[in-house]
């Protein structure tokens, strides 16, 4: 669940502390149905403080899942999926570049971004590079990233959006 739900969000957190020294309130609500001993997954919430939520802000379900193991809820044990066929572009991804999960509903912002709309690079808000650009270049976005990269635009090298 971490590798591939929880973790992008993380690294998303850490990577907007690390750069504006900001803080975040950070939540992670474990879910259960029924009876369960394992969760079925996690609601993750964040909220950055002192910009009001403009460096970091969502909410997602991340699920309780793991390529090649199957999963028991009720009892909590695991085992090997027999018929899971590993793909090895799976070992190649670095952690970072791991797509998140869904939002709750399509309301929910799942990142805020500032791109330039010269440069066709895209920053979260807190990039030093924000500060530099001209007002009128800037593209403010709140939502999913890969809106951004289907429209043409590329994440900045320094924040690593």
């Amino acid at each position: 669940m971490n590798v591939e739900g929880m973790l992008p969000y993380e690294n998303m957190v850490a990577s907007y502390i690390k750069g504006s020294g900001n803080h975040v309130m950070y939540r992670v609500t474990p879910v259960f149905n029924d009876s369960n001993l394992l969760c079925n997954g996690v609601i993750i919430e964040a909220l950055s403080v002192e910009d009001k939520g403009k460096g970091i802000s969502f909410n997602v379900f991340c699920f309780n899942v793991q390529p090649g193991v199957i999963i028991d809820y009720k009892d909590g044990s695991n085992q090997a999926d027999p018929n899971y066929l590993a793909d090895t572009s799976e070992k190649d991804n670095e952690f970072n570049e791991q797509t998140p999960e869904q939002p709750l509903d399509s309301n929910v912002i799942t990142g805020s971004y500032v791109a330039n709309k010269n440069t066709k690079k895209f920053h979260y808000s807190w990039c030093s590079s924000v500060e530099a650009m001209k007002e009128k270049n800037k593209l403010y976005h709140n939502g999913p990233r890969d809106e951004l990269i289907n429209n043409g635009y590329v994440p900045c090298k320094n924040c690593n959006p």
